[in-house]
């Protein structure tokens, strides 16, 4: 049965306070980072190999001995700190450029070394990472770098809110990001230090900076039934509270628009707290309803999207 709830309802059994903003800088060592360097060339022996404790953190197409040799980066930051009800506000990657790497300096020889950086979708190892192994990965909501205007240059706060978002929305198909050239045809290089690297100031820095939610639900006999969207409007990101008796796991999440059109799609994982996160931000202003979907509980709930 769909159950259509009014925001007076929801507000009359739970009390929502927003905490102050947290900002969580991760920059991992050689002891608790998680990063790889993958080669392609077969002829080298490099594309059975694994680099998982190399100083750089590449992206490169170039030759060895004649035979092209491709280079990605694969990396991963533990995000478990983040409380899976926070409001995400911002999210930036910097990635600092390695001044003694044996690989030299950016390099744009035969066309531009832009970039990507992409959603890893499948798990891998540090250790155990190879080309012929790697993980795969999806250009949802992937960050396109711009070619390098120096040969030393780094690249400080790069906006990778969306794909943390991703991450958490996805998070049995999220497992980092990966590096790779755009155009992955020699000759061209970008050279970037790795966790592993014995400069601890150019390792790779990921920024988060959250707001936390916490709840308080009143004893009433509405407290199983009402979901809540906090806040409502929603200005970018909502969070939402499900019922108690929803039952953990996947929650999907589908907006429509006045005229009953389906706007956007969405998956979340619901666990104990029963409170899951919701980025609006690809909906314009307006009012819309948001059907939440567990596997025992259908809901519709007005949204106002700022």
């Amino acid at each position: 049965m769909i159950r259509t709830i009014t925001l007076a309802a929801i507000l009359s059994s739970t009390i929502l306070s927003l905490q102050a903003q947290t900002t969580l800088v991760l920059q991992p060592g050689p002891s608790d980072g998680k990063d790889a360097e993958i080669f392609s060339c077969v002829p080298c022996g490099y594309a059975n190999h694994n680099y998982g404790t190399k100083r750089d953190f590449n992206a490169i197409a170039w030759t060895k001995n004649g035979n092209t040799s491709i280079v990605r980066s694969l990396i991963e930051f533990d995000l478990s700190q983040i409380p899976q009800s926070a409001i995400i506000h911002s999210a930036t990657l910097s990635l600092y450029f390695n001044p003694t790497s044996e690989e030299g300096s950016h390099a744009q020889f035969l066309g531009c070394n832009d970039s990507y950086l992409q959603r890893i979708t499948s798990s891998w190892t540090e250790s155990t990472v190879t080309w012929n192994n790697q993980p795969s990965t999806t250009a949802l909501n992937r960050v396109s770098l711009p070619a390098t205007t120096s040969s030393n240059q780094s690249f400080t706060n790069i906006n990778v809110k969306k794909l943390i978002l991703d991450s958490r929305r996805y998070p049995a198909s999220s497992f980092g990001f990966m590096l790779s050239l755009q155009s992955e045809c020699v000759y061209k290089k970008l050279i970037f230090a790795s966790s592993d690297n014995p400069n601890p100031a150019i390792r790779p820095k990921l920024t988060v900076t959250y707001s936390h939610i916490q709840t308080a639900r009143l004893a009433n006999e509405t407290e199983t039934t009402n979901p809540v969207i906090y806040p409502n409007p929603v200005e970018e990101n909502a969070t939402i509270i499900l019922p108690q008796d929803a039952e953990n796991g996947l929650v999907k999440l589908d907006v429509y628009n006045l005229l009953g059109k389906l706007c956007t799609q969405a998956e979340a994982y619901a666990d104990d707290d029963k409170i899951i996160g919701f980025d609006a931000s690809a909906l314009t202003s307006g009012i819309y309803f948001l059907n939440i979907k567990t596997s025992n509980m259908n809901y519709t709930q007005r949204m106002v999207v700022k």
